[in-house]
């Protein structure tokens, strides 16, 4: 979801900026629930108030609820299917280079000094390597910014 936000708000509707989009991800990635309700969430009331946040969560909620409950009505029937294996396979592989696009984009515009590249090199080891719980990277990654920042205005 992240790529296509960032293509339909920033770039083509221009309702958000990069920045706004860099925190709407940071935030919506440490609070808790969907990323992409969250975000919509957040892009609704930058647009229109409360309003505009309850609108935005319900149409991006309404087609997954109405998808999800087909699907669950009939995947017993059609998981052993070896075709649908092969789909659903499909699908895991053209998510993962969605993630891996949206990381490489978000990462161009996040890491802007070698406090960044550090950061997120601790980090990536921290989550594949040691397994770390992602709440204390965020607090971690915090604590340095405000170290290191300090009460400068950042870009």
């Amino acid at each position: 979801m992240i790529p296509f936000f960032e293509k339909e708000f920033v770039t083509e509707r221009g309702w958000i900026t990069s920045d706004e989009m860099l925190n709407y991800v940071a935030i919506s990635q440490s609070t808790p629930g969907i990323i992409a309700v969250n975000m919509a969430t957040f892009i609704g009331y930058r647009r229109a108030g409360f309003w505009g946040a309850f609108f935005s969560t319900l149409a991006v909620i309404t087609p997954s609820i109405i998808i999800i409950t087909i699907i669950a009505a009939f995947i017993s029937n059609f998981s052993e299917y070896v075709y649908v294996q092969k789909a659903l396979s499909g699908i895991n592989i053209a998510v993962a280079v969605f993630l891996v696009s949206a990381v490489f984009n978000i990462s161009k515009k996040s890491i802007v000094d070698m406090i960044g590249l550090g950061l997120a090199f601790i980090a990536f080891l921290a989550v594949t390597v040691f397994d770390i719980n992602s709440i204390w990277l965020i607090l971690f990654s915090l604590a340095v910014g405000i170290a290191v920042k300090g009460g400068k205005k950042i870009k």
